[in-house]
């Protein structure tokens, strides 16, 4: 996982830089955003207890099926515990914090892919890793 990080960052490094106010403002409202993150990920653990099988009629009719829902959840849950454990670093502004929103974004990107959604990979990961990137040195 270093020899990613490091990769992506050799990549990220050669793209424009987000000028420091903007960083600085991304870092101060990071904690917050991945707090309602959090909270907007209720229906996931709703569907985890089972009340998502109430919704799996309209999930089919969408074209998602069975496995396309508990794909979904799966990665939902993995990504509201990576969520959840980065928000005491994002308000300390450890590496710690940072590190999380890095893995939860790389399981982004892995859930994307396995859904065959290249924009979502290519667009919002890679937004994402960019983000992430650039405020990186704010967390020590």
């Amino acid at each position: 996982m270093k020899d990613l990080e490091k990769m992506l960052s050799d990549l990220f490094a050669k793209l424009p830089n987000l000028p420091e106010n903007v960083r600085a403002f991304l870092v101060k409202i990071a904690p917050y955003l991945a707090v309602i993150g959090l909270i907007l990920s209720l229906p996931a653990v709703l569907a985890l207890l089972g009340f998502g099988a109430m919704m799996l009629p309209y999930g089919m009719m969408g074209g998602y099926g069975v496995y396309g829902g508990t794909l979904g959840i799966v990665f939902s849950l993995a990504s509201i515990a990576l969520l959840g454990l980065s928000i005491p670093g994002l308000f300390a502004r450890t590496s710690s914090g940072w590190q999380f929103m890095y893995y939860n974004t790389l399981l982004s990107g892995v859930h994307s892919l396995l859904r065959f959604d290249l924009g979502g990979l290519i667009i919002g990961t890679g937004i994402s890793l960019y983000i992430l990137f650039q405020v990186r040195s704010h967390y020590k």
